[in-house]
C-alpha cells in the first residue's frame, strides 16, 4: 500500500470519527432535553414508535434531522419495497449497530407503491398478544374458571370485566416485564398495572405503548410522569445515563415483542390457535365429539379395548419381541402393554359384543371406515401401549408394528375428544412419584425408551415420550404441574446424528423459556435408551444418560459448525461468531457469559467482540415497518449549539452524488 493510500484512509477514518461524534452530540442534546423536561417522554415515545427498530440513539437522531420523518429505510430497502428515492433528496444520518454512520431516507422522500398501515381491532390485537403469551409458555387467565396447576410466575391474570383494548394494554405491560432481562410479571393485580411503580412501571408502560402502536391500537389512556421524577434531579446523579439505559431497554424489549408478534402472525395460519378472542389460553383442538356419543361411553370403549389388548399379549409374537429386548413379563404387565391381534376386525367384533355402537368406536379412535364404507380396526398386528390422562384413565394408544412389516413404525390414536397428541406424554401419569422425589424429567423418543429409563434409572430420571410430535408448550405445562422446572430443569435424549441435532433445534423454541437447566444426553450412534435393557449394549447407553451437556452448548456449536466449517479462514470465523451470537441472544441472561467465552475460544476472537455481536443480535434491525402518521418532532438544539452539516455526497439521493456513483432512479 502506498503512502498516499494510507494517508487517504487515515483522513477517511478521521472524518468518520468526526461525523460520528457530531451525531452522538445531537443525541446527547436530546437526552438532556428529556432530562430537564423540555422534551416530553410521550413525545419521544411517538418517535420511538416510528423508528424504534434502529435503536434508542437513532430515535433521537432521526427527528432531529427531519422533523416529519415517520418511516425511514435505506435506499436499497426502499427499492425492495417498490419505491424509489426522489432525485436530489438529502439523506438522514443514523448510527449503525457497528457504530458507523449510515444513511436512510424517509418515506416522504420516495415515490412508488403504497404501503398499507399495520392495523387491527382490539380483539385481534388481544388475540395476537395472547398467542404470543402462549408461545412463551404463559397462561393467560381471564377468569374462565379452569384450574391452573402450573407455576404462579407463568400465570398472567386479567380481569374478565376489562374490555379488549384495556386487556390488550395490560397483557402488553405484563409481557414487557416478562421479556426484559431478569424481569417477572406483576401478580398483585388482575385489573391494572397499579402494583408496578417508578421506573419499572415507566419501562413496562412504554413498551406497551410501542407494542400497541405497532398493532394500530389506541394508546391515549397511557400516561407517564415527568422524566425528572424517575431519572433523578440531584446534580450528583447521572440522570442522562439513567435515561439512556431505560430508553435502550424499552426499545430492545419492544423490538423483541414486535418481532415475535410478526413471527406468530406468520405461523398462525399453519397451526391451531391456542388463544380465543377473549385472550384465554386454550390447548389446540382439532376434533369435535359427536353429539350422540357421551364422554363416559368413550372412556368405557377405550377401557374395554385396553383389556382386550392385554389379554392377547401373553404367548404372542409381541410378548416374545419385548422379552428379547429385555422387557420382562412383569414389566409388560406393570405398564399395561397389550397386543392388537391380526385378523378380520377382532377388536371391532369384541367391542360390538360388549354393546358398543360403531359411532362410539369411531369417536374413540379405535375404528375407521374404509372410503366411507366398511368399518375396520385401526390397530392391527401391533404391540399396543396405553396413553393415559391426568387421572390415569386410558385416552388412546400407541401401536408398534412388527419389524419389517408394512406401515408406519408407530401408529397413534387419531385426534379425538379425549386424546390430543400435543397435550399427552406417554409415561407422565406413571412417573409422578419419581418427579415428586426430585428425579429430573427426561424427554425420549418412544414408549420403549421411557419404560427402559424408568425401570433402570428411577432415581435420576422420570422419562416421558411425546406421541409422535415435537414437544409443545402444553407438554411443558403438564410436566410443570408435577415438578419445579425452575429448579430441576429438563433433559432431552438425542441421537448423535444430524436428525438428532435438528430435533434439538426444533425443541429449543419451546424449551428456551424454562429458567432451570436444559440439558441433553447424546446417545451413541444407532442406539437408543431402550438398549438399557439389552445384555450387550446397556453400558454405553447408561454412561451417555449419566453424562449431560447443556443444550445451549449443542445449539451454539451447531451454529459454529454450519456457518464456519473448519474455521480455517478469518471470514469463516467471523461468520461462525455472528451466527452463534444470534443463538446466544435467545438464551437466558445467566447463560450468555459462558457461551460468549466458549465462542471466543472456538473462533479465536476477543470476548469483547463476541459480546458486541450478541448485543447487536438482541436488537437487530428488523424488516422495515409500515408507515404511520407523522408526529411532533424533537425540539431543535439550543441556539448556541447549532449542529454542523454532517452530510456528505454519499448522504444524498443519487442525483447529488458524483456521476461515477449515480444510480438510475
Amino acid at each position: 500500500m502506498t503512502s498516499s493510500s494510507k494517508d487517504e484512509q487515515l483522513v477517511q477514518a478521521e472524518e468518520q470519527r468526526r461525523r460520528l461524534g457530531v451525531l452522538q452530540g445531537i443525541a446527547d442534546h436530546a437526552v438532556t432535553c428529556l432530562g430537564d423536561g423540555r422534551l416530553r417522554w410521550d413525545t419521544w415515545l411517538e418517535h420511538a414508535g416510528h423508528h424504534g427498530r434502529y435503536g434508542f440513539t437513532n430515535t433521537l437522531l432521526i427527528p432531529a434531522q427531519r422533523l416529519s420523518a415517520t418511516d425511514v429505510r435505506s435506499y436499497d430497502a426502499w427499492q425492495r419495497q417498490g419505491r424509489q428515492v426522489r432525485r436530489g433528496e438529502n439523506g438522514i444520518r443514523i448510527i449503525s449497530t457497528r457504530r458507523r454512520p449510515r444513511t436512510v431516507f424517509d418515506i416522504e422522500q420516495t415515490d412508488g407503491q403504497t404501503i398499507a398501515p399495520n392495523e387491527c381491532t382490539p380483539a385481534e390485537g388481544l388475540q395476537r398478544l395472547s398467542q404470543l403469551a402462549a408461545d412463551l409458555d404463559f397462561y393467560v387467565d381471564r377468569g374462565q374458571g379452569w384450574t391452573y396447576l402450573g407455576h404462579p410466575s407463568r400465570r398472567i391474570r386479567i380481569a374478565p370485566e376489562l374490555d379488549d383494548a384495556a386487556a390488550a394494554a395490560l397483557l402488553a405491560h405484563q409481557l414487557a416485564h416478562a421479556l426484559r432481562p431478569g424481569g417477572h410479571i406483576d401478580t398483585a393485580s388482575a385489573h391494572s398495572a397499579a402494583a408496578c411503580h417508578g421506573v419499572r412501571r415507566v419501562m413496562a408502560d412504554s413498551v406497551a405503548y410501542l407494542v400497541l402502536t405497532e398493532l394500530g391500537l389506541q394508546v391515549a389512556h397511557l400516561s407517564f410522569p415527568p422524566v425528572p421524577q424517575w431519572a433523578g434531579t440531584d446534580v450528583r446523579a447521572d440522570s442522562s445515563a439513567a435515561i439512556r439505559a431505560v430508553g435502550d431497554q424499552i426499545v430492545r424489549t419492544s423490538t423483541r415483542i414486535r418481532r415475535r408478534l410478526a413471527e406468530t402472525a406468520e405461523s398462525s395460519s399453519r397451526r391451531p390457535t391456542t388463544a380465543d378472542a377473549r385472550g384465554n389460553s386454550l390447548p389446540a383442538r382439532t376434533a369435535q365429539q359427536h353429539p350422540d356419543v357421551s364422554t363416559s361411553q368413550l372412556h368405557k370403549a377405550l377401557t374395554d379395548a385396553h383389556h382386550f389388548f392385554q389379554r392377547n399379549l401373553p404367548g404372542s409374537w409381541g410378548a416374545h419381541y419385548l422379552a428379547r429386548r429385555g422387557f420382562t413379563p412383569p414389566m409388560q404387565e406393570q405398564w399395561g402393554i397389550g397386543l392388537a391381534p391380526h385378523g378380520r376386525q377382532p377388536l371391532l367384533r369384541h367391542l360390538r359384543e360388549q354393546g358398543h355402537r360403531d359411532q362410539t368406536l369411531i369417536e374413540a379412535g379405535l375404528a375407521k371406515r374404509k372410503n366411507g364404507g366398511e368399518l375396520f380396526d385401526l390397530f392391527r398386528d401391533r404391540v399396543v401401549f396405553p396413553l393415559r390422562g391426568q387421572a390415569g384413565e386410558v385416552v388412546g394408544f400407541i401401536g408398534r408394528r412388527r419389524d419389517n412389516a408394512p406401515g408406519p413404525k408407530y401408529l397413534n390414536t387419531p385426534e379425538t375428544a379425549l386424546f390430543h397428541k400435543g397435550d399427552i406424554l406417554f409415561g407422565l401419569h406413571e412417573v409422578r412419584p419419581q418427579l415428586t422425589q426430585s428425579a429430573r424429567p427426561l424427554l425420549v423418543e418412544g414408549p420403549l425408551d421411557a419404560i427402559a429409563v424408568n425401570t433402570t434409572c428411577p432415581e435420576s430420571y422420570a422419562a416421558v415420550a411425546p406421541c409422535g410430535t415435537a414437544i409443545t408448550t402444553s407438554h411443558i405445562e403438564a410436566i410443570a404441574a408435577h415438578t419445579d422446572l425452575a429448579t430441576f430443569g429438563l433433559v432431552m435424549a438425542l441421537d448423535g446424528d444430524p436428525a438428532g441435532r435438528a430435533a434439538a433445534i426444533r425443541a429449543w423454541r419451546t424449551l428456551r423459556n424454562i429458567t432451570g437447566p436444559i440439558d441433553a444426553v447424546v446417545l451413541p450412534e444407532g442406539q437408543d435408551p431402550a438398549d438399557l435393557l439389552s445384555t450387550t449394549r446397556h453400558s454405553s447407553v447408561r454412561d451417555s444418560l449419566l453424562t449431560v451437556t447443556p443444550l445451549a452448548d449443542l445449539l451454539v456449536d451447531e451454529r459454529i459448525q454450519r456457518f464456519g466449517g473448519a474455521l480455517e479462514f478469518v471470514e469463516s470465523r467471523i461468520a461462525a461468531a455472528q451466527a452463534a451470537a444470534v443463538q446466544i441472544a435467545e438464551l437466558q441472561p445467566d447463560q450468555i457469559g459462558r457461551q460468549v467465552t466458549r465462542v471466543a475460544a472456538r473462533t479465536g476472537m476477543d470476548p469483547a467482540e463476541i459480546t458486541a455481536l450478541v448485543a447487536a443480535a438482541i436488537s437487530p434491525d428488523p424488516p422495515p415497518a409500515a408507515p404511520v402518521p407523522a408526529v411532533a418532532s424533537l425540539p431543535p438544539p439550543a441556539p448556541t449549539q447549532q449542529a454542523p452539516d454532517i452530510r456528505s455526497s454519499q448522504d444524498r439521493a443519487p442525483s447529488q452524488r458524483p456521476s461515477t456513483h449515480r444510480r438510475t432512479v
